[in-house]
């Protein structure tokens, strides 16, 4: 599996010839001083004893968000979160849009309250009174709008299963925006297509007036500016092995081409499995990592749980260490012991990764109304905890393992890793040069042993660590570990090492 992931993303089959050593002569992957993350087998060129393995986050067992109000009364759904810098009044440096449905609307075009909720610090959630909408003669509720767009053009609908994104790119009076499901007035055709939004402030909302994708939309839609590719990007439900995950993109928001499978359950899922929703990103903190984080909706237990898949591109999608859920369904009688489905939407808060997700002990076929509203039966919102870019981690066990890196090109100094290694264990790296042969000032032998957990520990040799005369050079890692796990690297210069990670 490792090697099929590395020749999808090596740069080309042309410009790579394999050598008597196993290694590839090819074009060196430039990693600069950025943070290179081991999610596949991208910098897994040779290896032998070292497998890929998901990181799950610690779950904190928080309920941040749970319903409390009539608007809420049925069950609470999809839902989003961003730390949003941009605010003028700086109080509310956490934001969250979310779906209820409440008894009364229960299942009709009209039972989806779009609502939002604040906070200071990403823990504690507040349901400010916006004054915005009626809901039964009172507009003391934090609703946003139940349903959306023009009577006169007979497209008023509600927005499901909504993304919300800070476009960068855009001008402030569109700063936010929305991708969903609206119901369109399409004669002969299936209603649900896919809708998009626009606001200045993310609470006053103006849609399209046509759909931005012109297909069948169901479950919750993902939507960002991707900068790197100056392109608009949209992850939603697609046909292929049951349910999937598709994408398009395009230079502009208003209109993008139907979505194509991009991802889908594998013989390596338990049979008869979906993907089921999408909740993708593109990582803030590393260059060139998206992630997805599907439901696997297994119809034998008809459960769902959590799953991670990892891309370089937005386009190519792998599924390392793929029977280990990232976030695992909750032993016994606990909230999240039935269906799981990740928020939108990560939060830094220091060396740690906030996300959210929402757990029920409902399985799927047990969403009736009069499952929904019982007590214990309540759909909540939790939160989970990662440190910094530990997804995946290239792991040894006790008996040890290696692997050697394609050739790299960086710039700086030092070379730093995040690492875990467990009592006893080590981890010693080398430094090769193009063609594979070691380099005696910084051969293994040499490496003063890594031991401990750091995000970013410096690897010194006996003469020092200074490998500034390498830098733009085409070298290769070559790291030997017991007992440990790597999730990332990265060289440095003394300039920014005083600087944030």
């Amino acid at each position: 599996m490792m090697k099929t992931i590395q020749q999808l993303l090596m740069i080309s089959a042309a410009l790579c010839v394999t050598r008597g050593d196993g290694l590839h002569a090819a074009e060196p992957i430039d990693v600069g001083s950025d943070r290179q993350l081991i999610l596949d087998g991208m910098f897994l060129e040779q290896s032998e004893g070292v497998n890929l393995k998901i990181h799950p986050p610690r779950k904190t067992g928080d309920v941040v968000l749970g319903r409390e109000h009539e608007w809420e009364s049925a069950s609470l759904n999809w839902f989003n979160v961003v730390q949003d810098q941009g605010r003028i009044d700086r109080r509310a440096k956490y934001r969250m849009w979310y779906e209820a449905y409440d008894v009364d609307g229960w299942p009709t075009a009209n039972d989806t309250s779009f609502c939002y909720a604040e906070s200071r610090d990403g823990i504690r959630w507040t349901k400010p009174n916006l004054k915005m909408f009626s809901y039964k003669g009172s507009d003391r509720n934090n609703i946003l709008f139940r349903q959306i767009g023009s009577k006169t053009l007979s497209n008023r609908s509600r927005v499901h299963g909504t993304g919300v994104f800070i476009d960068s790119h855009a001008s402030s009076k569109a700063r936010y925006k929305a991708v969903g499901q609206g119901l369109f007035v399409r004669p002969g055709q299936r209603p649900h297509r896919i809708a998009g939004m626009y606001s200045a402030d993310g609470l006053k909302w103006t849609r399209f007036p046509k759909p931005i994708i012109d297909v069948f939309a169901d479950s919750q839609y993902s939507g960002f500016w991707d900068a790197s590719r100056e392109r608009y990007v949209v992850y939603g439900r697609v046909g292929g092995r049951g349910r999937s995950v598709g994408r398009s993109e395009s230079a502009e928001f208003s209109h993008l081409d139907p979505l194509k499978l991009v991802a889908q359950a594998s013989d390596e899922d338990p049979p008869n499995s979906d993907l089921y929703n999408s909740a993708v990103l593109k990582y803030a903190h590393a260059p060139n990592v998206y992630l997805m984080f599907p439901s696997l909706y297994q119809h034998g237990p008809d459960t769902l749980d959590i799953r991670l898949a990892v891309s370089r591109d937005g386009i190519r999608w792998s599924r390392p260490d793929q029977k280990t859920a990232f976030i695992a369904l909750g032993k016994g009688n606990v909230f999240d012991s039935g269906s799981l489905y990740m928020g939108q939407g990560m939060i830094r808060v220091g060396d740690e990764l906030w996300l959210y997700y929402s757990g029920s002990p409902l399985r799927h076929q047990e969403a009736e109304l009069e499952n929904l509203t019982k007590p214990e039966n309540a759909r909540v919102y939790s939160r989970v905890v990662a440190r910094l870019d530990r997804f995946v981690a290239a792991t040894a066990g006790p008996k040890g393992g290696a692997f050697t890196s394609p050739a790299l090109r960086f710039t700086g100094d030092q070379l730093n890793l995040n690492v875990q290694v467990r009592g006893g264990g080590r981890i010693r790296i080398g430094l090769l040069d193009a063609e594979g042969r070691p380099l005696s000032k910084f051969s293994v032998e040499k490496c003063v042993p890594i031991t401990g957990d750091w995000l970013g520990k410096a690897v010194e040799w006996k003469g020092g660590g200074d490998v500034g005369e390498l830098a733009a050079k085409p070298t290769r890692l070559h790291i030997e570990m017991t007992d440990a796990r790597l999730f990332g690297f990265q060289f440095t210069s003394r300039e920014s090492r005083g600087k944030p990670r």
